[in-house]
C-alpha cells in the first residue's frame, strides 16, 4: 500500500467516525431540571422530568417540587434525531387539541435541553442528580394531638403512579374488618380487584357506546363486587406487578385499555363480550401479571374464593355506602351524580348530623370507615383542613357538591379519632398517596369532613338503632 492511498484510508475512516457520531441519537436517560419563564403563571415553577429506557421505548415522569407533586407519567417521550416530544395530555386530562406539555432540542454537551412547555413558554431543563422526595407518615401519633380511638389495622400502602386509590382505601378497609372479625392480619392484592373492575367497566363503556365513564377512577361497591364474584388473594401471592417491576405503574396500560375501549365501542359486526373481555384481559395480563388459580398460603392450598372464606370472613352484603345531600329526599337511596358511579351504585342519603353520627359512632364501637371524597383543598404535610373554621351546615355542603368545588377525587381510610390541644376533633386517616407531603397517615378536621366528604362506607351493624329505624326498608 502506498503512502498515499495509506493517508486515504485514514482519512476515510476518520471521517466515517465523526460522521457515525454526528449521526448518534444523544441520550435522554436520567433527569432534568429547569423553571418556566413566565410570570403570573400557575404553571411558572420547577418543573423535573425524570427518563429511562424500558423495552425499546422511553419513559417519563415528571415532578412538581414546589407543589408537592411527584411520578405524574409522561403519556408518550419520544426523540427524533436531537429532538424530544413529550406529551402528556390524557395524564393531565387536557383536550386533545392541547398543545403537547414540552418539546425542545438537546444541545450539544449533552447537558442541557433547550424547548418549549406548554407550547408557549420557554424552558430550558439541565441534567441533574437532585432527586425529589415527598414525606411518608408512619406512626399514627402526632406531637400536640391525643388520640381518642385508634383501631387496629395493616400497614401503610403506597398505590404510586396508579390511579387505583379506591381499591387501596378498600382493601385496607377489609383488612381491618377481618381484624375485627378476629382473623388473623392479612394484607391483600389490591390489584386483585382492579383486573374484574376494569373488564365490567370496558363491558359497560361499550355497550352504551363510549358514553359511560372508562378511567382509573372507582368505588368502593366495585371492591366488594370483586370480592364477592371472585374472593380475594394475598399481596405476596399476587403482587399485581409482571416480572422485576418494584413499581406500580399503570400509566401505559390506561391508555392501552381505554384505545381498546374506544375501539370496540365503534366497533360493529364481528363483536361479542368474549372477545373483547380476552382483549381486555390481556392488556391487565402485560401489566399486572396472571392470577393463579390456587397458591400456597401458610402452609395451604388455597384458592381466592376459599381464602376469602376462611381467612378474611367478610359477608359483602354487611356494608352500605351513606352520603348526605339535601337534592334527594332524606332516609332514602338514591344513584350518586358522580362520574365515577359508572354502576349506577345506590347511597344511603342521611341528614348531615345523622351523617355524622354514624362516622363517630361506628370508630367509637371499632368499625373502621371507607371514605370517599375531595381533595384539591387544604391538603398538606399531613393535615386536610380549611383554611376557615366556619361550621359546616347542610346548605354550605350542598352547595359545595353543586358548584363542584367539593368533588369525587380520593379515597382514604378512617381509623381513629384525636384531638388538638384546643379539643378541636380529628380524624385520624390512611393514606396511599404521598402527594403534598400527604402519605401514610393523614389528620383530617370534623370542618373538612363534613364539607369535602362525598360519602362514606360503613358495616350496616355500625349504625344506631334510631337511624335504622328511620331509614326503614332502604338500608
Amino acid at each position: 500500500m502506498t503512502t498515499t492511498t495509506y493517508l486515504s484510508v485514514i482519512l476515510l475512516f476518520i471521517g466515517c467516525s465523526v460522521y457515525g457520531q454526528q449521526k448518534e441519537q444523544p441520550s435522554l436517560e436520567g433527569s432534568w431540571m429547569g423553571k418556566a419563564n413566565a410570570k403570573d403563571l400557575s404553571l411558572e415553577e420547577l418543573v423535573l422530568f425524570r427518563f429511562e429506557k424500558k423495552n425499546n421505548s422511553i419513559k417519563g415522569y415528571m415532578d412538581f417540587p414546589d407543589k408537592r407533586l411527584k411520578d405524574i407519567p409522561l403519556d408518550k417521550v419520544w426523540m427524533v434525531k436531537d429532538s424530544v416530544f413529550a406529551d402528556a395530555r390524557k395524564s393531565l386530562g387536557w383536550p386533545e387539541s392541547a398543545p403537547l406539555i414540552f418539546k425542545g432540542r438537546i444541545m450539544p454537551g449533552d447537558s442541557i435541553i433547550d424547548g418549549v412547555w406548554g407550547g408557549e413558554r420557554h424552558l430550558e431543563v439541565r441534567r441533574t442528580n437532585y432527586v425529589f422526595t415527598l414525606k411518608t407518615n408512619l406512626n399514627p401519633a402526632l406531637a400536640g394531638y391525643k388520640i381518642i380511638k385508634l383501631i387496629e389495622s395493616t400497614p401503610i400502602k403506597d398505590q404510586q403512579v396508579t390511579g387505583a386509590c379506591w381499591s387501596f382505601a378498600t382493601t385496607s378497609f377489609i383488612e381491618t374488618e377481618a381484624i375485627r372479625l378476629k382473623k388473623k392480619a392479612v394484607v391483600l392484592s389490591p390489584m386483585f380487584f382492579v383486573r374484574p373492575t376494569y373488564i365490567n367497566k370496558a363491558e359497560n363503556y361499550i355497550r352504551r357506546n363510549g358514553s359511560s365513564a372508562f378511567g382509573e377512577g372507582d368505588l368502593t361497591f366495585s371492591v366488594l363486587k370483586a370480592y364477592k364474584e371472585y374472593g380475594a388473594i394475598p399481596e405476596m401471592v399476587y403482587p399485581g406487578k409482571n416480572g422485576s417491576d418494584t413499581k406500580y405503574d399503570h400509566s401505559e396500560m390506561n391508555i392501552a385499555l381505554l384505545e381498546k375501549a374506544k375501539y370496540y365501542s365503534q366497533s360493529h359486526g364481528n363483536l361479542t363480550p368474549a372477545l373483547y373481555m380476552k382483549d381486555m384481559d390481556d392488556i391487565l395480563t402485560q401489566t399486572l401479571g396472571k392470577v393463579p388459580a390456587t397458591f400456597v398460603y401458610e402452609g395451604k392450598v388455597f384458592t381466592p374464593k376459599t381464602f376469602a372464606t376462611e381467612m378474611i370472613g367478610i359477608n359483602p352484603d354487611d356494608y352500605v355506602e351513606i352520603t348526605s345531600f339535601s337534592h334527594h329526599p332524606f332516609y332514602t337511596k338514591f344513584v350518586l351524580e358522580i362520574e365515577a358511579n359508572w354502576n349506577n351504585n345506590y347511597y344511603l342519603n342521611l341528614p348531615l348530623t345523622d351523617f355524622n353520627s354514624v362516622i363517630d359512632d361506628a370508630l367509637l364501637h371499632n368499625y373502621s370507615v371507607c371514605w370517599d371524597g375531595d381533595v384539591y383543598e387544604g391538603l398538606n404535610n399531613g393535615f386536610a383542613v380549611l383554611d376557615s373554621n366556619k361550621i359546616i351546615t347542610q346548605q354550605i355542603r350542598q352547595a359545595a357538591f353543586d358548584n363542584r368545588t367539593t368533588e369525587d377525587v380520593h379515597n382514604m381510610h378512617i381509623i381513629g379519632m384525636a384531638k388538638n390541644q384546643k379539643g378541636e376533633p380529628f380524624y385520624i386517616l390512611k393514606n396511599s398517596s404521598d402527594g403534598k407531603d400527604c402519605g401514610g397517615y393523614l389528620y383530617m378536621s370534623k370542618e373538612y369532613l363534613l364539607l369535602k366528604t362525598i360519602s362514606v362506607m360503613v358495616n350496616k351493624n355500625a349504625i344506631s338503632k334510631a337511624i335504622v329505624k328511620k331509614a326503614g326498608n332502604n338500608l
